[in-house]
């Protein structure tokens, strides 16, 4: 009967130790998940933000060189008309850009003159 008691007394005094570590470590192990679930979304966000970034500063580049097309050619339009108004020989003009992705790589404006004594066409780039 001593003997019993005694297995019975061991058993819960272990299970006592066990579920004084058990709180401890089931605290521990749930800040762990909580943590890297924390993490990966934070993670996740900066790559979100770091996207957004890319996104507007290519808006940005894609509208600056719109508008910088744009002037060139008013700009190709201006010189026409001055050229023109000097001479009477001007056929036509032509501006067309030639542009990779978001870099403008030819920029040339074309002035197309007719000379007067063999009917031929040439051309003049500014």
């Amino acid at each position: 009967m001593d003997k019993i008691k005694k297995i019975i007394q061991f058993f819960t005094q272990s299970t006592t130790k066990l579920n004084n570590l058990s709180l401890p470590a089931v605290i521990l192990i749930a800040s762990i998940v909580l943590g890297g679930f924390f993490y990966a979304s934070q993670v996740n966000k900066q790559r979100s933000i770091e996207k957004q970034q890319q996104i507007e500063l290519k808006a940005k580049t894609e509208k600056e060189n719109r508008e910088y097309i744009a002037k060139r050619k008013l700009d190709c339009l201006a010189i026409y008309k001055a050229e023109a108004d000097k001479f009477s020989n001007v056929q036509s003009w032509n501006y067309d850009p030639t542009t990779l992705g978001n870099i403008v790589l030819r920029d040339i404006c074309e002035i197309i003159y007719k000379d007067n004594k063999t009917g031929k066409n040439f051309s003049n780039y500014f």
